[in-house]
Formats: C-alpha cells, structure tokens, sequence
C-alpha cells in the first residue's frame, strides 16, 4: 500500500523530535573530544543525526545539520569565552554554517534503494563539507572539531593517516555511523520515510553493508597493529633532542617583569636538561619581547647555547626595520651564532590579525590584539647538526598542508612552538596538543612539541606521545629523535584522493536518487 504523496511531504518535515535528535549528536560528539575524551563515542555518535537526515528534505538537512553544529562546537569552543561572548557565539555560528551545508547535502542519497548508496554519501558529504572545506577555505580554515582527532590515543587506526590524512579516518567514522543509521531505519517501527522496496530485503542488505564496514575497519585495525611493530625500532643516527614548559604567566600588557621572569625561568629549566642533548626547544613567544633589538635578551640565550655546546630554538617576536613585527622563531648555534630563523606563515585571524582593521572600526569593541603581526614571507627549513629542521607555530599545526609543505621542502624532523596561556586551564590544550598525533603519522615525521602550558613532548612517527610534559606542569622533556627523509603515502598524493572518491560517492548516489524518483513517478 502507498503513502499519498501529500503524507509523504508532511512526513518529511522538521519536527522537534527530528531536531532533538541531532542536538543529542551534537552533544555525543563533543564528548568524544576532550575533557570527556570518549573517543569511543565518535563511532555511534552521528547515529541519530544520520537517520534523522533519513527523514527530511534537503532544506530540512540543513537545518538539522546547523543544529548539530551548535549543540557540538558551542560547547567544544567553550574557551573562546575568554575573547566574549560575543566572539564565541559569532566564531561558533560562522562553523556550523559548514555542518548546515553537509545536512544539506547528507540528503542526496535518500531517494536511492541500496542501503550502501544511501549511507555513504551522508558519509562523503560530511567529509567534504565539515571537514575538508571547513579546513580550506584560507585565512578562516579550522580543523579543530575533525572526526579523525578524537582517535589520538587509538594508535592502530590512526596509521590509515599515513595513507590518506586525517579526513580519512574521519570519513571511516561517519560512514560507520551512516550505514548503522540505515539499519536503523531498516527495523524501527512506525510510519517512516523508507526506500520503496522490500522491507526484509532493505533491512537484510542494510545489516550486511554494516558488516562489510565493520570488517574493513578491522582489516584497517589489524593492519595498523603490524605496522605500528616498527614503531620504536628506528635505524640511522638520532639526534638528542629536548623541549621546555615554563607555565610563566603573563600580565595584560606584558611588562618588562613578565620578559625578565619569563626567560630566567625558561634559562634555569634548561640547565637540568643532560649535556649529551643537541637541541633545546622553547615554545612560540616563550621571550615575549623581539630579541633581534635587544642584545641583552639575546646574549643570555647565545650564552646559554655556547655553555652547554648545543642549538636552542627560541620563540619570540620579531621587529624589523619596515616596523613590521614577526612571530618568530629563532635558531642559535652552539658556537652562539643566529643561523636561521622562521617566520610564522598561517596567522590566526582576529587572534594575531585583524582583516582590514582600518576599515571595520566595529571591530575594536571586541577583545583582540591593538597591534598586527605580519604574515611571514613562506615555510623554511633550518639545519641542526646537518639534519633539515621543518618549524611550525602554533596554529599551523591544525592543517596538513603546512606539514606537507615542509617535508616536500626535505624536512627530516618537524618543530612545533605553540603559546597556550591563553588557554589555560581550558580543554583547548588538549585538543590542540593531540592534533600533534595525527600530524606525525599523516608526515611520518618525529614531532617536537614545546608548549608554554602543555602538552609538550615529542611525538613518534606512529602518533606515540613520549615523555610528556602534562599541561600546567613546569618541566623539560629529551628523547633521540631519529630523521627520516621518505615521504609517507599521503605526503606524495595529498588530499586529492580521497576528494575525488568522496565527489565520486556522492555525485553518483544524487544521480540515482534523481533517476529513481523519476522512475517512480513515470510508473505512478
């Protein structure tokens, strides 16, 4: 018996019971992320939304989708209070226009009749709209909120990064949570919005499409087991390396106190570090004052790398003769000489930058910088001891491209400074230092991570986390890093890949769903 087409408009329409069910995803996703960090979570948590989005039109898609989003990132980015109100409810609005263009697009595959083709392309436009594009759109992009992430600490599925990036992992989450969507849909009960077949047929193929996911995640599972068995085993000459956390907390504005406390503290942690190290790491702006015009500041960091014969990356800012002023990183040698240094490419906007600031007064009444820093010109690579140093701060470790840039630049090892006083005592620090993880296996590349607050470390290939400084805890942390210089899978093919099978998924279910309505309506 059919459903009258009139019923069938009405049933697809947004109730609270539809919208209920994506704030609950929203609010299972944000657990999967820190402080709760149920990364568990993230594989059944996008269930109600999925099947909600099995019951609506595409504009109802999209309500649903920014729904979720505000249920997930206003309490995700809770730490954003810290700039206001104002500044949270905006950033937060600007993302979950993202997750609205997913649910808008999540319904493409609803007019199809294979539980596959009708999961898959909710998965695909996740992928695509809240993540991929979400983290490409320049100045604006932000990763943090990824699928992927929430699986830092599960080392054997986070090593399919090696292959095609964290969006991958992140499109194995979602289509898991898709396909358990539909089988839902094949067994509720009540009148609900289902594919024209037969029933027992729709839920039979829906389960074993479940099961077909559920093996390839074990076959991806128990192939990142037998490579993670090198992790540990590596061949070649390392090099000693070491990072500091100084935990020094700043006054507003920073005062000539601040910069005297602040690097006497980060000279006297370097002093307990072993003589055998040959790089001492410092975070982003550990010396919040440009050292390049201060020789007092600079001969106590050139003293301290001639007394202990090793290199000492500092971060502080820089002023130039054009009055411009860098964040920057900068590289002293054992012999006290500045060999290099790195200025940071991907500012945050409205945190290190206003946009046009001369012509938007508005923005003065919130809480950002009075001052600017400048773009750096591009990526470098700096040398230690002849081994190709790759150096990122802060925010540039939430894309994978800044990595990719530099191990196609030949970097051998990566550095990453970050300053997170800011964040302290937020689950922002966290959520920014576990991004280290799957940058390290997306590069396969030893990461150095110095911290201001925490987590610093240094971080395996294979995404393991060693000697970790716990966040708000003074310390130093030194292990033998070993250089490599072959490029991991993704590193040579990017993000490409995955793109054109996640287009291809969707593209080709839209197709189907629109020749099966007509179909249908030809034979009505």
């Amino acid at each position: 018996m059919s459903i009258p087409e009139g019923h069938i408009e009405r049933m697809g329409r947004v109730t609270i019971l539809k919208l209920g069910l994506a704030a609950l995803s929203g609010l299972l996703i944000y657990l999967a992320f820190p402080p709760a960090d149920i990364g568990a979570l993230a594989w059944v948590g996008l269930v109600p939304l999925f099947f909600a989005l099995t019951q609506v039109r595409p504009m109802g898609g999209l309500a649903l989708g920014f729904v979720f989003g505000l249920c997930f990132f206003l309490p995700f980015s809770s730490f954003m209070l810290r700039y206001g109100v104002d500044t949270w409810l905006i950033s937060a609005v600007f993302q979950c226009l993202f997750w609205g263009l997913f649910g808008l697009a999540a319904t493409a595959g609803n007019g199809c009749l294979h539980p596959a083709l009708r999961a898959l392309p909710m998965a695909a436009a996740y992928t695509l709209a809240a993540e991929i594009f979400r983290g490409s759109i320049g100045a604006l992009g932000f990763t943090n909120g990824d699928l992927g992430y929430t699986q830092h600490s599960q080392l054997a599925m986070l090593q399919m990064a090696s292959i095609a990036g964290h969006y991958s992992l992140g499109f194995v989450i979602a289509a898991l949570n898709a396909v358990l969507a539909q089988t839902v849909l094949a067994i509720a009960p009540g009148l609900l919005l289902r594919p024209a077949v037969n029933p027992k047929w729709f839920a039979h193929t829906a389960a074993k499409t479940a099961l077909a996911v559920y093996v390839l995640l074990l076959l991806i599972y128990f192939w990142g087991m037998l490579v993670m068995k090198a992790d540990g085993h590596e061949t070649g000459h390392p090099l000693s390396v070491a990072v500091v956390q100084g935990c020094v907390s700043m006054s507003k504005p920073t005062t000539a106190e601040d910069i005297k406390r602040s690097l006497e503290t980060y000279l006297t942690l370097s002093e307990s570090i072993p003589d055998d190290v040959r790089l001492i790491v410092w975070p982003e702006t550990s010396v919040p004052h440009p050292i390049n015009i201060d020789e007092s500041y600079m001969q106590r960091i050139r003293d301290l790398a001639i007394a202990r014969d090793t290199w000492v990356l500092v971060g502080a800012p820089e002023l130039r003769e054009t009055g411009k002023l860098y964040n920057t990183l900068y590289l002293i040698s054992p012999d006290g000489e500045l060999t290099g240094t790195y200025s940071k490419v991907i500012l945050v906007p409205f945190g290190e930058y206003v946009p046009h600031r001369d012509k938007y007064k508005f923005l003065e009444r919130f809480p950002v910088r009075k001052f600017d820093f400048t773009h750096g010109e591009g990526h470098k690579i700096v040398e230690v001891d002849g081994h190709k140093i790759g150096p990122l701060i802060c925010f540039e470790m939430l894309f994978p491209h800044a990595l990719w840039i530099n191990t196609r630049m030949g970097a051998e090892i990566i550095v990453a400074a970050t300053s997170d006083e800011w964040a302290h005592g937020t689950p922002e620090i966290a959520q920014h230092s576990y991004t280290a993880a799957l940058r390290a296996v997306e590069s396969r590349r030893y990461i150095i991570r110095a911290g201001t607050w925490g987590i610093s470390g240094i971080i395996t290939p294979y995404g393991r986390f060693l000697s970790p400084v716990a966040d708000s805890t003074p310390g130093t942390a030194w292990e033998d890093v070993y250089p490599r210089t072959e490029l991991s899978t993704y590193h040579r093919t990017g993000d490409t890949p995955l793109l054109l099978i996640c287009f291809g998924i969707w593209f080709a279910a839209l197709v189907s769903s629109l020749m099966s309505r007509a179909s249908r309506k030809r034979e009505a």
